[in-house]
């Protein structure tokens, strides 16, 4: 695996990390409650990330076969790629995201059905990612529109 996607991947990693550590012995019911009815649930905020992921997943699956058949090569950059994540923190926080349709959990879904689903979409992320091993991705550029109050 390349420096900037093993970098990349590493990020993600440590963020999921913290993530699950955040409710880490925190009740199933509970992380199954909404705080308020416009609000997600955890299990909810989870099978949503399940949903993203699993998409992203099958993005860099298609991206990289398309990349491959058109003749990409080697990725020759090894600058780092964790700026373009962080967007200014004043920016996110004063953001106001809605998710599209496609991307909105299940009402009540139960925390270990979550749970189970956001493992297996990290699974399938992996092996995309895996999949572009050595590909210069850094010159296949994908955007994704973000529906938010405020850009980001």
């Amino acid at each position: 695996m390349n420096t900037r996607l093993a970098e990349a991947m590493g990020y993600v990693e440590e963020k999921r990390r913290e993530l699950l550590k955040s409710f880490d012995g925190v009740p199933g019911d509970r992380l199954c409650r909404r705080a308020t009815a416009e609000s997600w649930s955890v299990a909810e905020i989870l099978e949503h990330l399940r949903m993203v992921e699993a998409g992203v997943a099958r993005l860099i699956t298609k991206r990289v076969g398309q990349a491959r058949e058109a003749g990409l090569g080697e990725e020759k950059s090894s600058a780092s790629v964790l700026p373009s994540f962080v967007p200014p923190r004043a920016k996110l926080e004063s953001a106001v995201l809605q998710a599209p349709a496609t991307a909105n959990p299940s009402p009540n879904i139960d925390i270990n059905e979550a749970g189970d689903g956001i493992e297996s979409s990290r699974e399938a992320l992996r092996r995309a990612a895996g999949s572009a091993t050595r590909l210069a991705m850094s010159e296949d550029k994908h955007t994704t529109p973000t529906t938010c109050d405020r850009d980001l």
